[in-house]
């Protein structure tokens, strides 16, 4: 009986240990997948430029964030003239030739790969620069009046619109020149009825460049326009500095040009949001004026006013007076 006890505790072992190896060898396998997943995602540190494509400040989600006219808070750490530089680079060898500390044989690798003569060999393809410039894009062909029971043939076409990246987030290609160009279509009815035929003009872009997102017409009348910075900043300079002392409650708002409550709180009825405390505050309401008085009972005290033991006098009427007389009617004469 005890070889049977023991036979059976070493069974039972056998079959922790084998447990316990197929739960290691699975974790060894789930650990290699993370991490191959992990390094194949995007780490980029947020002083690095990274050629060709568009260059992210901070994050490659920011590029997607609308361009504020803020002077305070920079959109990128990359110098405007540094980013027209190298918005004109076109290859990969102009760009290391603007660095300093490139090794040779990376030099030497960048230029047997262009000539397809190097030895490694990667699955990794070399990107082409998608620089500013016109490009086919599809362009809806809608009518002036844009009439829903209507259907249009061709829907639409493909003409050239800027496209590409900038360098900075405070730039973005846009048009410097462009042309109108007629195109016919076709309209129909939702019964599949002939309408004729329609001209829709439509403008193509034909010379591109990244230029800033912010113009001067977008500042406030409490900003001025810095075109080297691509920039709104605040002239209010004094306000900004003493909402900067209040900033436990309070935060300077570089768009607007306004100290701004950091936090605007909901407030209970009868009460409402004081945006000079940041607080809610009681509403106080005034008394209405009553405007009609009730005048019974008054005692106006008048000082021409008859006593009391005084009988009233009385004027004999004269009938020759001459204001007594009858008048004709205007309107009968």
């Amino acid at each position: 009986m005890q070889l049977d006890a023991h036979l059976t505790d070493l069974s039972f072992d056998n079959q922790l240990f084998r447990v316990g190896v197929r739960i290691f060898a699975f974790a060894i396998v789930c650990g290699g997948f993370v991490v191959g997943q992990v390094s194949t995602q995007y780490h980029g540190n947020p002083d690095h430029i990274v050629f060709p494509g568009p260059i992210g400040s901070r994050s490659r989600a920011l590029d997607n964030e609308p361009a504020k006219g803020s002077a305070d808070d920079s959109d990128t750490l990359i110098p405007l003239d540094l980013a027209i530089r190298l918005n004109s680079i076109e290859t990969s060898e102009e760009f290391l030739q603007l660095l300093q500390g490139v090794p040779q044989n990376q030099m030497e690798l960048t230029l047997t790969s262009k000539f397809g003569e190097g030895e490694e060999r990667s699955n990794a393809e070399r990107p082409t620069p998608a620089k500013c410039m016109p490009e086919l894009q599809p362009v809806s062909l809608k009518l002036d009046d844009d009439d829903p029971s209507t259907i249009i043939f061709p829907p639409c076409t493909r003409i050239k619109r800027c496209g590409g990246c900038c360098s900075s987030s405070l730039l973005s290609c846009q048009p410097t020149a462009t042309e109108i160009r007629n195109f016919e279509v076709h309209v129909a009815s939702l019964e599949l009825n002939y309408a004729g035929r329609r001209i829709v003009p439509l403008e193509e872009h034909t010379k591109c460049k990244c230029d800033c997102k912010i113009k001067e017409e977008h500042c406030n009348d409490k900003q001025h326009y810095e075109p080297h910075n691509c920039k709104c900043v605040c002239d209010n300079i004094d306000e900004a500095e003493k909402c900067r002392k209040n900033n436990d409650t309070k935060i300077w708002n570089p768009d607007l040009c306004v100290c701004s409550c950091r936090t605007i709180e909901p407030c209970s009825t009868g009460y409402y949001f004081n945006h000079n405390t940041c607080r809610c505050g009681p509403i106080m309401l005034s008394r209405p004026v009553n405007r009609f008085v009730s005048t019974k009972g008054s005692n106006y005290n008048f000082s021409n006013r008859r006593p009391e033991n005084v009988p009233p006098v009385i004027v004999p009427l004269d009938p020759s007076d001459p204001r007594r007389k009858h008048k004709e009617d205007p309107e009968y004469k």
